[in-house]
This record gives structure tokens, sequence and C-alpha cells, in this order.
């Protein structure tokens, strides 16, 4: 099977097109393909997260986010997605292999999904509201702290959103409907002013 990012290639090239859209001149949110060169899932089986631990430590993973949390260790990225699940990602290519070496099978399983998702990242003043249009959670900061991850739907796609900063969150779309997440959330910004970079 060809490895789609070692090609550099995205599932939506040939249609982004950078540049503004929408009413006059005023830009409330910012879309930026942002996929990261390796993206993982770890699946650990129960009560193995110490062990995990102790392997993954010479690996720059000194310990794992709270559930629906994430965090940042050195150039890896961690998301819990739910009971001893993770979504690791870096921009290292070599993050999979390490994985694997790391974790053996009576442990946990490591996923390579690195061709398997698309990764955008929206900014803005507008950014909560843009979201709120397709997407049944409450984004004001009180109830979607930073660092927060919501495995969630919009329409007839399955996401994966964390909040980065007040006004920037990050889109995991499997890169199979990524042209219809990247239309949905173009759609949904276009009033408010949106610029592709």
């Amino acid at each position: 099977m060809v490895d789609l990012m070692s090609l550099g290639t995205c599932p939506l090239d040939g249609i982004w097109t950078s540049g503004h859209s929408g009413p006059g001149d005023k830009t409330g949110l910012t879309i930026e393909r942002t996929t990261p060169n390796s993206l993982a899932q770890l699946s650990l089986f129960p009560k193995c997260e110490v062990k995990a631990l102790t392997k993954l430590k010479k690996k720059g993973v000194k310990e794992f986010p709270l559930d629906g949390m994430s965090l940042l260790q050195g150039d890896v990225g961690i998301l819990s997605l739910g009971a001893g699940r993770y979504l690791l990602e870096s921009n290292k290519l070599d993050l999979c292999a390490k994985l694997h070496k790391a974790i053996p099978a009576n442990i946990g399983s490591v996923t390579d999904l690195s061709s398997a998702r698309t990764v955008f990242t929206i900014s803005g003043s507008d950014a909560e509201t843009v979201l709120l249009k397709g997407i049944a959670i409450d984004f004001a900061i009180e109830a979607f702290p930073i660092g927060k991850v919501a495995q969630t739907t919009a329409h007839h796609l399955n996401l994966t959103v964390v909040r980065d900063d007040a006004e920037q969150f990050r889109i995991f779309a499997f890169s199979t409907f990524a042209r219809s997440a990247f239309e949905w959330l173009h759609t949904c910004a276009l009033p408010h002013g949106v610029e592709k970079i």
C-alpha cells in the first residue's frame, strides 16, 4: 500500500485554493491544513498504563493526559480518546516505528494512522460559532477548556476535535472524508469571512 504522507500528498490536493472567501474583507476564521507527519493510535490493555509509560520514557513520553484531554511532551502530542486509548502525533517520521518497538503485544497495540487522518487547524474570533453550526457541543472555553478533546460527529462525519488555544481548534477527520469535512467547515465559515492558508 502506498503511504500518501510519504509522498507529500493530501486528499485535498487539487481542490484546496489558498486565499480569502466571504463577504468583504472580514476574516472571522482561518483554516489551515496541519496534518502531522506521524499519527498513531495506542490501545492499551486494562491496567497497563504504568507498564506502557515505563517503556515509553525513553521515547520522551513521561505521562498520559487525563481522560478527554491532551498534552504536549517534547515533539509528541498525545490526545486521550477513552480508557487506555491515545492518539499520538509528531512531525517526526519515525514516531510509529518507535512506538512499535517500545510497546510489546502483551501491553497493547499500535496502529499507524499517518495516512488515515487529515487535520485542519481553525482559528479566529468566530471559531466557536462556526463549529456550533454542525457540532452539538458547548465550545465556550469554560465548558471546553484548552487541551480538551472530544470525539463527535458533524452531519455524516466522524471527527475528533481538540482545543489548542482560546481561539484555536484542530479537527481530525478520516482522510477518505477529508473533502466532505472541508466543504462542511468552509460552508459554515463562509458568512464570517474565511482565510485558507
